[in-house]
């Protein structure tokens, strides 16, 4: 089967595979998800809505019809030509637009796409409403979707088994997938793949095979982790890490909570924290939509002989800030080495420089990128103000949080902390929470984990996060918050002292495992 997915991916090329979002499932998987099915269905069909190159298939005992289904003719051809007596019965459809049947048992790997590059998913949205009542989030990923739809149309008395991103344990989107599990109670078991990079060896994401029963509705849902493959076999006939009753389950918390029982971290006093939300607000920074295009530096400017006001000053790769304080000095730094560190955005009326590097762009086609053909017009920059703080978007370790006393905007790789008038005389303490140990670990809650341990925030988790309460904030002395942020500048470390200061945050775990965990 190796042979066969070197062979396939050296003919249609990674676009093509990536057009499609085809990942490889390998043997040990496969064979330990249909092995599940096979134990206890009493059906005899097995059915794969992402076929592919027919993994499950291909190991799959010759007593079971076999029935896919792919959007991609290609992978169905090649497939086809090199097992052409294979007894499979297969539909070059779009399994999300493909409605009216049941399906004794189903299998899966599903393609892992993000909502940005979901086609049709607006349609596939409404019409798994109209059928099933389920109404997706814009922002939920084609593999949820997939199992969603799945799940609906599982026959009685079958098995189904997934193998996804977990992701959707963690995000907004994926509250509604979470209540349809638990109304359903049929899900027997999710078991995280800590290993993912051993399944997928370039995985960006993180991994769980949920395991779902319809001939049983279940009182408790079983967590289980692995962290070397080899213990995935065995998996099912160990304890799990937790035995949440459906009772308690809650759609609303991040699921990861229920895979980290035996965490011997501190967890947060609630009397003490309120949502960083009360505060102001988290926000992307700037999505250009063409970087090579709107990206300068300094010497670009005197080659395009741009005027002052037709671009501005912007930080646009995290590891252009490497201090915990960035200010006007710094981004000079980074200005006169010659760092691409401006942006263009030209103001009205256009200067005659920047009408020719809009020429350029448009010669060039940059106008016709995803976002710039739906700007009008498609050179001005979206506004954003200058954020006093920023802190990075992906992170390993813990991420960085950055005071920012300059005037430069940013891209992407940082969010952008805007206060309300409420917010605004708490900037200094609320950086330094931030940038405590104790601030990292009540907003490790936030993160979402990718593969090989990448953590990723997004501004809603963060506005949801917990941080200090006014009074608490209050308590702390400006003196001090002053003498803090001037020996942060000196590069000294002031984390001692931040740890005395933001301890009383945090208290041991026993009372966030009594409430997540009650009969445990």
């Amino acid at each position: 089967m190796k042979k066969i997915e070197h062979s396939y991916l050296e003919r249609v090329g990674l676009a093509h595979r990536k057009k499609f979002a085809q990942f490889f499932t390998p043997k040990f998987i496969t064979e330990f998800m249909l092995n599940w099915i096979l134990a206890g269905s009493t059906h005899t069909h097995i059915f794969d809505p992402a076929f592919g190159l027919g993994a499950f298939y291909y190991h799959c005992p010759e007593k079971v019809h076999f029935l896919g289904q792919d959007i991609d003719p290609e992978i169905l051809n090649y497939f086809t030509s090199n097992f052409p007596n294979a007894d499979v019965t297969l539909f070059n459809k779009n399994y999300l637009l493909s409605f009216g049947k049941k399906y004794q048992n189903i299998i899966c790997n599903p393609p892992y796409l993000k909502f940005q590059y979901f086609d049709d998913r607006k349609l596939i949205f409404e019409e798994i409403e109209k059928h099933y009542g389920v109404k997706l989030s814009g922002y939920t990923n084609i593999a949820s979707a997939f199992l969603v739809k799945a799940i609906c149309e599982l026959a009685t008395g079958g098995r189904l088994a997934f193998i996804m991103p977990s992701e959707f344990l963690n995000t907004g989107y994926g509250k509604t997938v979470k209540e349809l599990l638990i109304l359903k109670k049929h899900l027997y078991a999710i078991i995280k793949i800590e290993c993912e990079t051993d399944v997928f060896s370039d995985a960006t994401t993180s991994l769980c095979i949920l395991l779902y029963d319809s001939a049983e509705s279940t009182k408790n849902l079983s967590f289980f982790s692995v962290n070397t493959i080899d213990k995935l076999s065995n998996i099912l006939n160990t304890t799990p890490v937790s035995s949440i009753p459906y009772s308690q389950l809650n759609p609303d918390v991040k699921w990861d909570v229920y895979f980290n029982l035996h965490s011997t971290e501190y967890t947060y006093s609630n009397s003490r924290l309120v949502k960083l939300s009360t505060y102001g607000h988290f926000s992307r920074g700037i999505a250009t939509g063409a970087n090579e295009f709107f990206i300068l530096k300094k010497s670009d400017i005197t080659s395009l002989k741009l005027e002052e006001r037709d671009y501005i000053p912007c930080i646009t790769k995290s590891c252009q800030i490497t201090t915990p304080i960035f200010d006007e000095c710094a981004f000079k730094d980074l200005l006169n080495a010659d760092a691409p560190v401006l942006l263009f955005n030209p103001t009205d009326p256009i200067s005659p420089a920047a009408k020719m590097h809009i020429e350029y762009g448009e010669k060039n086609e940059f106008n016709k990128g995803f976002l710039t053909k739906n700007r009008s017009p498609w050179y001005k920059m979206e506004h954003r103000n200058q954020a006093p703080i920023l802190l990075n978007v992906f992170s390993r370790g813990g991420y960085k949080v950055v005071r920012n006393y300059s005037s430069a905007k940013t891209l992407t790789s940082y969010h952008c902390f805007y206060p309300n008038l409420f917010g605004n005389i708490y900037i200094d303490a609320l950086f330094l929470y931030l940038y405590s140990r104790t601030g990292h670990k009540i907003l490790s809650s936030a993160k979402r984990e990718y593969g090989n341990k990448l953590a990723k925030f997004e501004p809603n988790d963060l506005n949801n996060a917990m941080v200090p309460t006014e009074s608490f904030l209050s308590s702390i002395p400006q003196h001090k918050i002053e003498e803090l942020l001037m020996n942060l500048r000196k590069g000294i470390d002031i984390q001692p002292d931040l740890d005395e200061m933001f301890q009383p945050l945090l208290t041991c775990n026993h009372f966030e495992l009594e409430r997540h965990f009650p009969n445990n």
